[in-house]
């Protein structure tokens, strides 16, 4: 009988990086923009923002192309947490599909909160 080979957490880490970094591949269109400030008690104040040809294009090399805010070229990186890493900033991935692709990002100062929500498709 073979031995049973166990699974190695960190094999698995990086087989969950792999399979997410290959989904990621390719070109996305941004196609919502969400920016929510939240102060103290107050109630948030949503902006919803829905960008006309802004895209993202990620390529195996670590790099992404977007014109989000002028043509760019920034890299990326993803970790087995369900974290994107682009242009040094950590995002959190919420979805990701073959056709859709949404990850954000919160920050804290002074007793306000601010989210970012980026909903990209294919």
């Amino acid at each position: 009988m073979a031995p049973v080979k166990k699974s190695n957490p960190k094999d698995d880490q990086n087989k969950a990086v792999e399979m997410m970094q290959q989904k990621i591949l390719g070109r996305w269109n941004l196609i919502k923009f969400i920016e929510e400030t939240k102060k103290g008690n107050e109630p948030a104040e949503v902006i919803e923002n829905k960008p006309e040809d802004i895209y993202f294009e990620f390529f195996a090399n670590g790099k992404v192309k977007t014109n989000a805010e002028g043509e760019e070229e920034l890299s990326y990186s993803v970790k087995a947490d369900n974290t994107l890493i682009l242009n040094g900033f950590p995002q959190t991935i919420t979805a990701l599909t073959g056709s859709r692709f949404t990850f954000g990002n919160t920050a804290s100062e002074a007793g306000t909160v601010y989210k970012q929500t980026y909903v990209l498709t294919r």
